[in-house]
């Protein structure tokens, strides 16, 4: 209750107990009676806004069992301030006077082992979790039965719906994007990220993939690229070394341009197909030229 609220009902509380004429007269000691009054009044006032914030909170649940919890003697008071700051951490002493902290929502079985540490309060614990994980479980199974009562559902998808939407080919304009993978053939992870745009390219025909192979293994290209269905070439010893001078240090690395905006995505190491198809959906987008 604001103040200026409570001195108003205070003043007709205390016009109420007092004469308040009288109060207000040239009697000797009026002013002496009315502050006696007003504040009289005003405890009043506040004692009731107490109780009805305690009624307020004995409504919610306890956090903590007060009952078994015999040795705790500021455990109300504990409960309420839990109540009054429902995220805050609960900081509580245990009967040999270590402090201890638990995150909002402890349960009080848990609160009460870690205090106590009785084989009684592990006992008790063990009946919470036991009780717990059944009504979890009942949940569950409630659930379960609903989702099979509904049927197929709009967004909630199956593992086997959200692997057919997966592999189908996402909508964006291949015809505008260039790919170029830089791999070493002793590389493993670049074998995991030319495996991943193997399947790529067949998902997307028309999208320029170009592997660079770092090193002149010939036999390692064929082998790891064009047996795949990609397409590239090896560099020579100058491009390489230009390539390790443009900062790039570890392989796999993969540019992704928009040949139309002249952008460039600069990916470094492996990464899966459906990232590479976030990034391929990202810079198809990409609508303002910076040349």
């Amino acid at each position: 209750m604001k103040t200026r609220t409570k001195v108003i009902t205070a003043f007709i509380a205390g016009a109420t107990v007092m004469n308040v004429p009288a109060v207000l007269s040239n009697a000797p000691g009026g002013e002496q009676l009315f502050a006696k009054a007003l504040a009289t009044a005003l405890e009043a006032v506040n004692e009731a806004e107490r109780k009805r914030e305690l009624d307020t909170l004995n409504k919610l649940p306890n956090i903590l069992d007060c009952q078994n919890m015999q040795w705790m003697q500021n455990c109300t008071e504990i409960n309420n301030q839990a109540k009054l700051n429902p995220t805050a951490p609960l900081r509580i002493t245990n009967p040999k006077g270590v402090e201890f902290n638990f995150a909002p929502g402890t349960p009080s079985a848990v609160i009460k082992l870690q205090l106590e540490q009785t084989p009684e309060a592990a006992e008790e614990m063990v009946s919470y979790m036991d009780t717990s994980w059944g009504e979890y479980k009942k949940s569950a199974g409630l659930y379960q039965q609903a989702m099979w009562r509904r049927g197929p559902l709009e967004n909630i998808l199956g593992l086997q719906r959200a692997k057919e939407l997966e592999d189908q080919a996402k909508q964006f304009d291949s015809t505008q994007l260039s790919v170029s993978v830089f791999v070493h053939s002793q590389c493993g992870a670049c074998d995991v990220q030319l495996t991943a745009y193997s399947q790529l390219q067949k998902r997307y025909p028309k999208l320029a993939v170009r592997v660079f192979q770092v090193d002149q293994d010939q036999a390692a290209f064929k082998r790891k690229v064009t047996d795949r269905g990609l397409a590239g070439r090896v560099m020579s010893l100058n491009e390489a070394a230009q390539i390790h001078r443009t900062g790039i240090a570890a392989l796999p690395v993969t540019w992704i341009d928009n040949k139309r905006q002249s952008k460039r995505a600069d990916l470094q190491g492996a990464h899966t197909i459906a990232q590479l198809e976030q990034h391929l959906q990202a810079m198809s987008l990409i609508n303002t030229a910076s040349k």
